[in-house]
C-alpha cells in the first residue's frame, strides 16, 4: 500500500509522484546533450534538407517525376533523417531524442502509457462516426490500419525533424528559452504548415489554425525540453495525427472497398 501511495505522493521528497508527475508536466530535467559544433551545423542542413529541398511532402520528388506514395514517402523521410543525423551529422541516436526504454525515468514509464491510452479513448469518441462504418466493413481494416500507420510514421517524423534535431540545436545555440521557442515557429510557419497560407479559408481561421498549431507545438517543445524523450512526443504527435487526418480518409475507404 505505501509503495502505492507513493505513486500519488512522494512523501519524503513532497512532491507529486510519478504516476501523476506528467501530468502536471514536472518532468525531470535531463542533460543537454554535448556534441561539436560541427555535428550542430550538420544538423541544421539535413533539417534544412528535408523541409526546404525536398520539401515534407516531397515535392522536390514530384517534380522529378517521381510521385511516391504517402506509405512510401513518409518511411523514407524518416529513415533518410535518422540516417543522415547518425552517420553523417555523427550525432548519436540520444543526442537528438532516441532514449532507449533503460534510462527513461519512472515519470516517462508511467506517463507514456496513461497517455496513449487516454488519446486513443478521446479521438475513438471524437471521431466515432467517421470510424463507424469500418464495423460495417471488415473488409477496410487493412486499408485504414496502414492508413494510420503512415499517419503514425507522419508525425514521428515531425517531432524527430523539429524537436529532436532543430529544437536540440537551437537549443545549444540561443538557449533554453530562444531555442525552443524559435524551433516551434519554425515548425508552425516553416514549410511543413506552409500550405495553409495559400488554402482559400478566411484569414481569420488561417489564424486560428496556425495559432492551435503553435499552441500544440510549444506542450511538445515543453515536454521535449524537460525529458529529451522523442519517442514521447513523437509517438503522442503521431497518434494526433493518425485520427485527425486519418478519420478524414475512412470514407473513402469504404466507398472504394464497396
Amino acid at each position: 500500500m505505501a509503495a502505492m501511495a507513493r505513486l500519488f505522493w512522494d512523501s519524503e521528497a513532497r512532491r507529486p509522484g510519478p504516476l501523476l508527475r506528467g501530468h502536471l508536466l514536472l518532468f525531470e530535467q535531463r542533460e543537454a546533450p554535448s556534441y561539436s559544433a560541427r555535428t550542430g551545423l550538420r544538423l541544421l542542413v539535413i533539417v534544412a534538407v528535408l523541409e526546404i529541398v525536398v520539401g515534407p511532402r516531397a515535392h522536390l520528388l514530384s517534380w522529378l517525376g517521381l510521385d511516391l506514395a504517402a506509405g512510401v514517402r513518409v518511411p523514407l523521410l524518416l529513415a533518410a533523417s535518422i540516417l543522415l543525423t547518425t552517420f553523417w551529422a555523427r550525432a548519436k541516436p540520444g543526442d537528438v531524442g532516441f532514449q532507449p526504454w533503460r534510462s527513461w525515468t519512472m515519470t516517462e514509464k508511467l506517463y507514456f502509457p496513461q497517455v496513449v491510452l487516454l488519446a486513443n479513448g478521446i479521438f475513438i469518441a471524437a471521431y466515432s462516426t467517421q470510424l463507424a462504418p469500418l464495423a460495417r466493413h471488415p473488409e477496410a481494416w487493412r486499408a485504414a490500419a496502414t492508413l494510420f500507420a503512415v499517419q503514425l510514421l507522419w508525425g514521428f517524423y515531425q517531432e524527430v525533424n523539429y524537436r529532436g534535431i532543430l529544437q536540440t540545436e537551437l537549443t545549444r545555440r540561443f538557449g533554453n528559452r530562444w531555442g525552443p521557442l524559435a524551433a516551434n515557429l519554425a515548425y508552425t510557419l516553416g514549410p511543413l504548415h506552409l500550405y495553409h497560407l495559400a488554402s482559400s479559408r478566411s484569414p481569420a481561421a488561417i489564424a486560428l489554425v496556425l495559432g492551435a498549431t503553435f499552441a500544440i507545438g510549444l506542450f511538445f517543445a515543453f515536454v521535449f525540453h524537460r525529458t529529451r524523450n522523442v519517442w514521447l512526443v513523437g509517438v503522442f504527435h503521431g497518434i494526433g495525427n493518425a485520427y485527425i487526418n486519418g478519420a478524414a480518409a475512412i470514407a473513402v475507404l469504404v466507398g472504394q472497398a464497396t
